[in-house]
Formats: structure tokens, sequence, C-alpha cells
């Protein structure tokens, strides 16, 4: 029976996983199992008679017997067991760390003490992996929380200080219970309603919710869900990271809105703009570009591809648009020959940095310039106009007050001189109506309904006290009222009758007749014409009348100011009205005047000497 013990005893010290090891009063090794000689690397042989301190340093006789001195004593056994951890060594010198239990044996001649140790090492490796992670999971800048799979509703077993920060809960507020706390009523539900399919589902998710901190303030929360599966592939946990990210979001939305405004300007700019990216691919171009140069060929898509079909456009070599694309230099101007003649100035930028991108700024300036061409022109013109009725008035009184004439001539001078004056009166003033129209844009007309035979009535009556030795013949006028500022309609037909009169140098007859007509948007107008037999105009002076001083009579023999048919232009389009002219070279011509009308016609005729 004890020889079955013993081989009982035996078997269970050989099939232990921890070493055994009974050492001597003098703290000599006496005994070892096999998983002595595994951990320590040494056979047996080796092993039976070192001294403990040879495998486990710092273990000799005396700290034996005071480690027993004060290990715990065992009343069912009445013995003591004593606990240790330190480093043991094995076969060549490598330390590693372990746990010894030692037991005092009191009747046994060999064996006084019994060591069992325990090889520490991969717990020590585990114990510092966690510590490593539990800290890295502390020191992480995002929230990160962690949720018991295995209840429900997922309570959250664990969140690190990141998490704290972000919401305002601490850990205390939190745990035990779910993610659902964050929610508010804003939470987008959609988003709550794929997040829990996921859970239920063991998938992962990334999705941004706008949760709730304690303080009831919202936060966009970028949140990744990862599950976290046992060794059988059972979910256990489900790991979730917050991420604040309101300020992105935040900055995201005034990126957009101010890209929005920017394709708002882009777009509705009266300038055009051609953009390329770092690689001189074309990015963009805006309508008023479009619109100016027509739409860009689709082959066009780099800068060099762009200089040429502008250089066609142009009608001349290919230009080198960014040759000086430099803020100080002074923008270039390029002559379209299509698809229609217009004047461009181009000015480029190029902008420096990771996103390096061509900027091509088009300004059309072809009115601007043909404004500048026309004051130029103006001026010119209104200095030789007013300088020649100067000259008159001045030549002829300095010969008055120099010389003694008849009474006869001295008449004659004085009439002269009244004409000239009265010329540079009515030059002056037309100048003045003009600019003062032109200023005001018709702010200053007062305009209603007028009766169209009151104003022609007075029309006519003026122009006969120009030229008393002159009428008009008029023709059938409707009774309609049109919208009108009378006196200023009244100045312009009193124009066209005295232009009618001038040009009519032999004394022809001067018609003045209208008519109702249908407007080209469909409501009443109404054509007064005015026509005379005399001198008319060739195509090229027809082409210029409404210029300013523009004068088909050269000679000098006709008085005027070339001003009274752009007055009347500026006039009539002020009303919402046109004027034309219809002229054959020595047959006389038509002026025609269209106005809005203000009721239908009704029957009725004026009659005039």
């Amino acid at each position: 029976m004890a020889e079955a013990t013993q081989a009982s005893l035996r078997a269970i010290l050989d099939t232990a996983a921890d070493a055994i090891i009974g050492a001597s009063d003098e703290a000599r090794v006496v005994s070892v199992n096999p998983a002595a000689e595994r951990m320590f690397g040494r056979p047996s042989a080796e092993l039976l008679g070192l001294a403990l301190g040879e495998l486990l340093p710092g273990l000799d006789t005396e700290r034996l017997r005071a480690t027993m001195a004060d290990s715990m004593l065992m009343h069912s056994t009445q013995s003591r067991v004593g606990q240790l951890e330190l480093q043991a060594l094995r076969h060549g010198g490598t330390a590693f760390p372990v746990e010894l239990l030692l037991g005092e044996i009191a009747n046994d001649a060999h064996v006084r003490y019994t060591c069992i140790v325990r090889d520490l090492t991969e717990a020590k490796f585990t114990e510092e992996y966690l510590a490593l992670y539990s800290r890295a999971v502390d020191c992480a800048l995002n929230g990160i929380c962690i949720s018991d799979a295995r209840n429900y509703p997922q309570p959250l077993v664990h969140v690190n200080p990141a998490f704290s920060r972000i919401t305002g809960y601490a850990p205390h507020e939190v745990l035990g219970r779910d993610t659902s706390l964050l929610n508010g009523a804003l939470t987008d539900p959609d988003d709550l309603a794929l997040l829990a399919r996921t859970l239920q589902s063991g998938g992962e998710l990334g999705i941004t919710l706008l949760n709730y901190r304690k303080d009831g303030s919202p936060f966009h929360n970028k949140l990744s869900v990862s599950p976290v599966r046992d060794s059988q592939g059972r979910i256990t946990h489900y790991i979730h990271v917050i991420e604040d990210v309101s300020a992105q979001i935040e900055v995201k939305q005034k990126l957009i809105e101010r890209t929005a405004r920017l394709n708002a300007t882009f777009d509705l700019s009266p300038d055009g703009f051609v953009v390329f990216d770092a690689s001189d691919t074309l990015v963009s171009t805006n309508p008023a570009f479009q619109a100016m140069a027509g739409p860009l060929p689709p082959e066009v898509r780099t800068l060099a591809a762009f200089e040429r079909w502008f250089g066609a456009l142009c009608g001349g070599e290919t230009p080198a648009l960014t040759a000086a694309a430099t803020g100080a230099a002074a923008p270039r101007v390029f002559q379209l020959q299509q698809p229609a003649l217009r004047v461009l100035e181009c000015e480029v930028r190029r902008t420096k940095g990771l996103v390096a991108e061509t900027f091509l700024y088009f300004r059309d300036v072809t009115q601007q310039r043909e404004v500048d061409r026309l004051k130029s022109e103006f001026l010119a013109t209104a200095a030789h106009e007013l300088r020649t009725p100067l000259a008159s008035i001045l030549g002829f009184t300095e010969l008055m007050i120099h010389r003694r004439y008849s009474d006869e001539k001295r008449l004659d001078l004085l009439q002269t001189v009244h004409r000239q004056g009265k010329l540079l009166a009515n030059l002056i003033q037309e100048l003045l109506d003009l600019s003062r129209i032109e200023a005001r844009q018709g702010k200053d007309f007062h305009i209603v309904p007028a009766p169209l035979t009151d104003i022609v009535q007075a029309a006519i009556q003026d122009a006969a006290g120009t030229d008393l030795a002159r009428s008009v013949t008029v023709g059938e006028i409707p009774d309609v009222r049109v919208l009108a500022d009378a006196a200023k309609i009244q100045q312009a037909l009193t124009n066209l009758l005295s232009n009618a009169f001038k040009y009519s140098p032999a004394g022809g007859p001067v018609a003045l007749t209208a008519r109702v007509e249908a407007g080209a948007d469909g409501a009443g107008v109404v054509a007064i014409a005015v026509r005379d037999e005399g001198l008319g105009m060739t195509p090229v002076q027809l082409q210029r009348a409404f210029e300013r001083f523009y004068r088909a009579d050269t000679s000098g023999n006709i008085p005027g100011t070339g001003l009274g048919l752009n007055l009347v232009k500026e006039i009539v389009e002020l009303h919402g009205g046109t004027v034309s002219l219809d002229s054959t070279f020595g047959q006389g011509t038509t002026a025609t005047l269209r106005l809005p009308l203000v009721a239908q016609p009704a029957a009725a005729s004026l009659s005039a000497a």
C-alpha cells in the first residue's frame, strides 16, 4: 500500500507543470522533478547537489529560514508556507522571473524544504502588455469606451479619460449605462437605426453622429465601432472610439459656404476667368469668358492649347499669356477678331504653395475704349465748335472797335455777331441738355399720360416761330395719349422739324404724320414721322447721323451744332421709345419717332396750316 502511494506521488510530481525542488537543511538540491529540468535547462544529475542560490540567486540558508519564520501558518496541517518572487537563472545565465512557494518538512532526514517554482515569464509579459495597452488607451486623444455585448443593453464597462473630457461625464456616471445617454433631440434616428443594426449583426461601422455632452451642448461625434471576439468567435465586447469633429465640420461648412460665394461671384462676374492647375490643365471657365470668346472646344484642355486657340481668335500669333505672371505686370491688351470684334485686357496670377494654380483674368474694355475715343472726339469737336462762333464774335467786335463803318455795314456786322452768339448759345444749351440727361438718366423727366395732339401742335408752333417763312403739312393725328414728358417730346419734335427746314434750303415741303402701330412686345405705340424733300443723306452719312457734332453738311452754309439728333435720340430712348431715319441722297429724309401708348386710339384728326 505504501509503495502504491509512493508511486502515485511520484507520478504527480513528474507530471506537474511547475518545477518542484527538494532542498536540504543546508539549502542544497536533493531532488527535482522533470519540470525543474525543463525550466532550468539542466539534467537532474547536474541539478542535484547544487546550492539553491545557483538556481535562485539570493536564496541561501539564512533567507530560507527567515522566509519560513515570516510565512503563513496553515492550521489544517500546522505547517508554514512561504511565498517569494525573485529572479531565477537558466543554464547559460539567462535570468527569468519566478514565483516561489516554500514548505518545510519536519520529519525527513534528507529533505528539509520543498520549493515549488512557477515561471512567471509569460505572466509578466502579459501583465506588462496589459499595462502598456491600458496606458495607451488612457493616453489616447480620442474617447474610447468598451461595452459588454453579453448583457443587454450592452452596458459600458470601461471609459478612458478622453471620453470624459469630450463628453463631460465622469467614469462613475456612465459605467453600467449604454451609449444612448449621448443621444439628443437632433440626433438622426436613421443613423441610430443603422448603428443598432450594426451592433446586432456583429459588424463594424464608421459614422458621424450629432451627440450631446453632459451640459447639453451638441457636438459632432465621428464614431467607430468594432467587435471583440473570444477564442470561439463569439462577440464579448464592443469598442467605441469617439472623436469630436465639431471644429472640422464647422471649418468644412465655412469652406462650403465660402466656395459657394466664390462660385456665385465667379459665375455672375461680368469679367472672364480661366483657371489652370499646377500641371497647366484646364480647371474651369466662367460664363462671362464664354460670352466674350465663345465656348472652348473639347480639345482645349491645357494652357498651351488654350494659348493657340486664343491666338487664333485674335487672328495673329500665339500669345504667351503667362510670360509676365506677376502682380506688378501691366494688363496686356488683345483684340479679338472672332466671334466678334472685342478688345480684352488680360491679367495673369500664379498662386504659390502646395496647390499652385494659374488664373487668367479677362476684362472686356471694348466699350470703355470706344467711350474714350468718343470722349476725345467730343472734346476736340466741342472745342472746335465753340471756338468757331467765338472767333467770329471776337473778330467782328474788334473790327467795330478799331474801325469806323457806315450804319448799314455796322448793322450787318452786328447781325453777324448776333447770329454767331445765338449759335453759341444754342450749342451751349444743347450741351447742357445732353449733360443733364446723361447725368440724371431721365430722373427729372415728368413722364405722365399726355395728349399727342397737344404735343404735336406745340412743336409745330415752336418750329414755325424759328422760321416764319416755313409751314408744316400735318396729316391725320390719332387722338391718343402717350406716356411722355410733354416738354421733352415737344423739344425732340421741334428739333426734327428744325432739321427738316434747314436741310430743305430750296423751301421744299415738310410734312408731319402719325399712326398707331403694334410694338415689338405687342403693346401699342404711336409712330410720328417728319418728312422733308431736301438734301437727303448718303448711306455713310445716315449711319453717323446720331453721332455728336456730326453734320451731313460740311460746307458750313447750313447753321447747326451737330447735337440735335443725338439729343432727340437720348430723349426718346429714356421714354422707352425709338427714333429712326430713312433717307435718299438728293430726295429727302424721313425721321420717325415711336412712343408707347396709354390707351387705344380714337378717331380724330388735327389739320394745320
